[in-house]
């Protein structure tokens, strides 16, 4: 299983309650905010404000795990701690405001999930409160931090699922050795796409890949815009971090169904969806790791001072069912290393360190 690291360096305890926002997907520009003015004590209970995106898989698997560390460790909603849960439902020109009407709920701490939404917040937020982003894949070139060690102070830390985007076109090229031209469905509006894409054009060259882009403004022209990649005669869909065309990735599978096309997929929960294989990170462990993060400033430790956590190594998930659809006969050898296995018959998985 993947395993956290963390770069550790002194820093200063918050006298008092302190606000954090947990931030995720996003690029964005200007100067970082001073350090958070610490706040008398107060003995009232912590109201912790979360933003998320809207309804996903991969999102909820962040949601019920942060809540579920939450419980473990003491801090059960209601209890030791109060959750207020806003999500812009997919509109990301909302953040900014959700964000403000966190804040005018007095919250103690504010969960930002995305990274379109973690740089609305960060716009309205930053240098009020502390800023916790989760699963932001290059903050540094989103505008919310400096640099993976976070040593300037700026009230602001989080976690990254940064990919290994490298791994994942290996696995397009172990599964596919035919390819050479792959389609890229995406919205060119959000940052984490922008990152994805330079990413993976950046190492296609050397495999022997053509990345095809095709965009897609909202999920309704997600169908359209993997019609597209397939007149273009692509031999594979790679789907990266896009938000939108998650939203809509099940019009990318029609598609894939009706033409044969593979769909290779970033995110492990799109693979139990019918994506056909993916290298991810653990999103259950990222949401872990953010509820973490959030205690840790609850309990007084100043957030711009705590180094991003990111992850090592990655989990292997295929879909035989999927493989079927999409005319992909799967080896044997990638079967039996698979962290999980969707179905066909049932063959052993590789267990999981603790």
């Amino acid at each position: 299983m993947a395993s956290a690291k963390q770069l550790t360096c002194p820093f200063p305890a918050c006298a008092g309650a302190i606000l954090l926002v947990v931030l995720t997907l996003g690029c964005g520009q200007g100067t970082l905010p001073e350090p958070i003015h610490k706040k008398p004590a107060s003995s009232r209970i912590k109201v912790v404000g979360v933003a998320n995106y809207g309804a996903h898989p991969i999102l909820d698997v962040i949601v019920d795990s942060f809540k579920e560390r939450l419980d473990e460790r003491g801090y059960k909603d209601g209890e030791k701690v109060n959750i207020l849960w806003k999500s812009v439902e997919g509109d990301v020109n909302l953040a900014s405001s959700v964000a403000q009407s966190l804040l005018n709920s007095d919250v103690d701490l504010v969960m930002s999930i995305t990274t379109p939404v973690s740089q609305g917040v960060f716009k309205s937020a930053r240098g009020k409160v502390p800023i916790v982003f989760c699963g932001v894949t290059d903050p540094i070139s989103a505008g919310l931090v400096d640099s993976w060690e976070n040593k300037h102070g700026s009230g602001i830390t989080g976690t990254s699922d940064r990919w290994p985007y490298a791994e994942q076109l290996d696995l397009i090229k172990t599964l596919i050795p035919a390819a050479k031209k792959v389609g890229f469905p995406y919205n060119s509006g959000e940052a984490n796409s922008q990152y994805a894409i330079k990413q993976v054009t950046k190492l296609a060259g050397d495999r022997g890949l053509e990345i095809a882009p095709s965009v897609a403004t909202n999920a309704s022209e997600v169908r359209m815009a993997t019609e597209s990649l397939a007149d273009q005669g692509v031999d594979v869909i790679y789907v990266s971090s896009d938000n939108t065309v998650m939203a809509g990735f099940e019009a990318v599978l029609k598609v894939a169904y009706e033409r044969k096309l593979p769909v290779v997929v970033g995110e492990s929960a799109n693979v139990e969806r019918g994506g056909l294989a993916t290298y991810s990170v653990d999103y259950k462990r990222l949401g872990r790791e953010t509820a973490d993060l959030v205690i840790r400033i609850l309990e007084g430790e100043e957030p711009g001072r705590i180094p991003v956590v990111t992850f090592d190594g990655e989990e292997l998930y295929l879909n035989i069912d999927a493989a079927a659809k999409m005319g992909v006969e799967l080896p044997e050898s990638l079967k039996t290393k698979a962290t999980k296995l969707y179905g066909g018959p049932k063959v052993p998985t590789k267990k999981k360190a603790d």
